[in-house]
Parts: structure tokens; sequence; C-alpha cells
């Protein structure tokens, strides 16, 4: 059986700066330090400690109820397909593990010493799920209501959000003209390069190449939102390319 982390107060001074910034302060520590506890560096210890996988999954769950309730009330005019538009890209990835930088997490996280040698703290995947991890302990720590006002606080102004996600939001679609204007003729491919994570929580890794020169490569929870955050990769190189470009004929 795990043993839990014990003890009144936060361990390390930095995560009372940590809650601080969340606007949310735990009354029992132990979730937030499990909160922020990689699986890498639970497995790298002599004795068993919780990690935040379990809570990665109910803050999962949590959060696509807040949005879904959010947007249900926001928006009464919208059929489901929209709402679950709507839902999905406040939902993904990037903009949690975005939420998750703005909020200090990556800092406060704990890696096993290779992953934090490799970079873990820079990985999307680790971001998005210790994002997720908070949400499940602040739920577990307080309640529905209190986590809702958290969440809906760190993401900001929900509506220019969202229409800022919405608007001509198809990132493969954009690429596809641009593959047109440039190099009719050829086709792009997207590879999936790499699985990762347990079964209810798989990160996808794909890379997009044209003519075999990689274009960008992204992850994501599903192969759909990996293929469009390469694609965004991809858009946001090309775009520098051509800035480069221009700069060099003036």
């Amino acid at each position: 059986m795990a043993k839990r982390f014990t003890g009144a107060e936060p361990r390390d001074p930095s995560l009372e700066a940590l809650q601080e910034r969340l606007g949310y302060h735990f009354r029992n520590h132990a979730l937030l330090e499990e909160a922020l506890t990689h699986p890498s560096y639970a497995q790298q210890q002599h004795h068993r400690v919780p990690h935040n996988q379990r809570l990665e999954f109910l803050g999962d769950a949590v959060l696509s109820l807040i949005l879904a309730e959010r947007l249900f009330h926001d928006l009464p005019g919208e059929r489901e397909g929209e709402l679950a538009r709507a839902r999905s890209a406040l939902g993904k990835g990037e903009l949690l593990a975005a939420l998750s930088r703005k909020l200090g997490l990556p800092a406060c996280l704990r890696l096993a010493r290779g992953d934090a040698a490799a970079g873990g703290r820079e990985w999307a995947s680790s971001q998005e799920d210790v994002f997720e991890a908070l949400i499940g302990a602040v739920f577990l720590d307080s309640d529905y209501a209190t986590a809702r006002d958290a969440v809906l606080r760190w993401f900001g102004n929900l509506d220019e959000l969202r229409a800022e996600l919405l608007s001509g939001d198809n990132p493969k679609g954009r690429l596809q003209e641009w593959l047109a204007q440039h190099r009719a003729g050829h086709a792009l491919q997207y590879r999936l390069t790499q699985t990762t994570g347990p079964d209810h929580a798989k990160v996808f890794q794909v890379e997009l190449t044209v003519q075999n020169e990689i274009l960008g490569s992204g992850s994501g929870r599903s192969k759909k939102e990996a293929e469009e955050a390469a694609a965004r990769a991809a858009l946001t190189k090309l775009t520098e390319l051509e800035k480069q470009q221009s700069a060099q004929q003036q």
C-alpha cells in the first residue's frame, strides 16, 4: 500500500508561494504534494509514494464537467455539437500545458533525477498532467463548487478564450492551403512516432513531413489532436522562414 505524504504544512516553502498564485490554500497538503509528484519520482523512491496519475484521471473528469456546465449556461442557443466543439477546444492539451506554466506548476513538479535532467519539466504532457492532477486535488480537498471557481479563475475570460480558440482554428486546413500554393502536387504525411502513458491517458506524438522534410511535430491526447499540434508547429516554422526570406530580399 502506498505511503501518503504527512504533515499539516507543505514541506517546501515554494508550495506556499504556489498556493498564493493558485488563490487556493489546501487543508490537506498531502493532496497538493501528490498532485505535484510525477510517476517517475515515485518509482525512484525506496518506499512507495503516491503519484499524480490517479488525481489526473479525476481532474480530467472534473474539468470536463466544469467546462460543460459553464458552456451550457453561457451558450443557451447552441446545439450539442457546438458545445462539444467548444469544450474540446478549451480542454486541449496545449492550452492546459500553457495554463500549467502560467501557474508555475512545472517548477514545483517532483521528477526523477533522470527525467528532470532530460528536461521533463518542459514536456507538454507533464505540464498538462500536473494541471489536471491539481484540479483533482482541489476537488477532493474542498468540493465541486470550490474547484469550479478555482478552475474558471485560472482560465481567465472564458468567452474571449473560446472565441480565440474557435476562430478559424483549423491548422491542418490552413497548412493544406499553404501547400497548394507553394508545393502543389506534394502531399502532407502525418506519422505516429510514439505513444506513451497509461491506457486512460495516452499521449500521442506525431511527425509531419512533406517530401521527406520534417515540418513539425506535436503531441496530444488523441491522434487528431497530435496532428493539429504538428500542423500548428509547421505553420509557425513556415511563417518564420517566410519572414527571414523577406528580410533577406530587402
